[in-house]
């Protein structure tokens, strides 16, 4: 870390700013907020010492509220981070993905302070689901409370609040972007790590392959791909004891006989033990339709119709959790349906991890397709 610190800090972030403040350009707002987003990054790694925080901006305040969604209501924590002063303030509601302690993840921590530190008010719900490293649409009521509270407070701008999602978290924003209730409401959606369809990602976790330009190829996912994966397939079987049956099977990797399950139980365990591209999306194609309605809920090419706001896209190219491919096809199909989006393919982060071993040029080339993704949606909040 510290290696990486030397070799891009120096290269990159520092002269930025001399620059800016050699120029005299420090009191300009824009050249302010550029700087301000440059030193961004670095804090999402670790703290920043002393003189940079400084000039990255005032320490935000935090809380924590409770909230209710879903029917009946059940209640939610989020976290809010907060710019000093109480003047409206734009802000970004975060969706993150399938990890259980989010929230108290230093990176999740210091993304969020970073972005306040921006002047704009961040606010993180914890997912129910998602939490517990299940995707579900029940999920969605969760975000969309949570974005028409944010507009709600006193100390934000109600017409400069955008919706993030990243990793699978990104197909529950887009379909709470898409809700009919505040689709007209929201200033921006982002995707960091994102999905179009969730067919495609099921059959690419499982069969270890990606479909790009009509082909497909080899590709390793991630072990927590891969558990993710089961745990979401699992909760959607009915029965609970087949539920435990399976998915004390699959840890032993062995087989429950197809004819002492349900349907549903049946399917899922052929598509988590399947390997082959066209048997398993034959295999999908064949769901019950209980099943089926949901993983069309969970597939974000289908609220796309209903997305209002201007959709910004990171992908990185070698992400072993969700392909690279499945950003490429939400960009493709937005552009087909003539929605307005902003497109950056990097190769310096795994998934949502800096890659530290990227040489200095290439580090250099996506920095700055990254910078200028994240200041034009920032943009949209200031």
């Amino acid at each position: 870390m510290k290696g990486f610190l030397r070799r891009y800090w120096l290269a990159v972030l520092v002269p930025c700013l001399a620059l800016a403040l050699a120029s005299g350009l420090w009191s300009v707002p824009a050249y302010r907020q550029a700087a301000r987003t440059v030193l961004l990054y670095p804090q999402v790694l670790m703290p920043l010492p002393g003189p940079l925080a400084a000039l990255a901006g005032p320490e935000p305040r935090t809380e924590t509220v409770t909230l209710q969604a879903g029917q009946p209501p059940q209640p939610f924590e989020a976290d809010i981070y907060r710019p000093p002063g109480d003047s409206p303030r734009g802000a970004l509601l975060v969706v993150i993905g399938a990890a259980p302690a989010a929230r108290h993840d230093p990176r999740a921590v210091r993304l969020a302070q970073g972005v306040a530190r921006n002047g704009i008010v961040v606010m993180m719900p914890v997912l129910p689901r998602l939490s517990r490293k299940v995707l579900s649409p029940e999920d969605v009521e969760t975000v969309v409370q949570s974005f028409l509270y944010l507009r709600q407070q006193p100390y934000v701008d109600p017409q400069r609040v955008a919706i993030l999602g990243f990793s699978v978290g990104e197909g529950i924003a887009t379909a709470a972007a898409a809700d009919p209730r505040i689709r007209d409401q929201v200033a921006a959606l982002g995707s960091f790590g994102g999905y179009h369809d969730v067919r495609e990602l099921i059959v690419s976790v499982a069969t270890e392959t990606i479909l790009v330009d009509g082909q497909r190829r080899p590709w390793q996912p991630d072990p927590w791909a891969k558990e993710v994966l089961k745990t979401s397939l699992l909760y959607f079987v009915p029965d609970r004891r087949e539920r435990d049956l399976l998915a004390a099977a699959l840890d032993a990797g062995a087989r429950v006989p197809a004819a002492s399950l349900s349907p549903t139980a049946s399917l899922v365990q052929a598509v988590l033990l399947e390997r082959d591209p066209a048997r398993a999306y034959e295999l999908l194609s064949r769901a019950p339709p209980e099943l089926a309605r949901t993983l069309d809920a969970l597939s974000p090419r289908n609220y796309l119709d209903d997305v209002r706001a201007e959709v910004f896209i990171v992908a990185d190219r070698h992400d072993p959790l969700v392909p690279y491919s499945e950003s490429l096809r939400l960009r493709d199909d937005l552009l087909a349906r003539d929605k307005a989006v902003r497109y950056a393919e990097i190769a310096i982060f795994r998934h949502v991890n800096p890659r530290l071993e990227a040489d200095p040029a290439s580090f250099l080339a996506d920095f700055v397709r990254l910078f200028l993704q994240t200041y034009a949606l920032l943009g949209r909040l200031r």
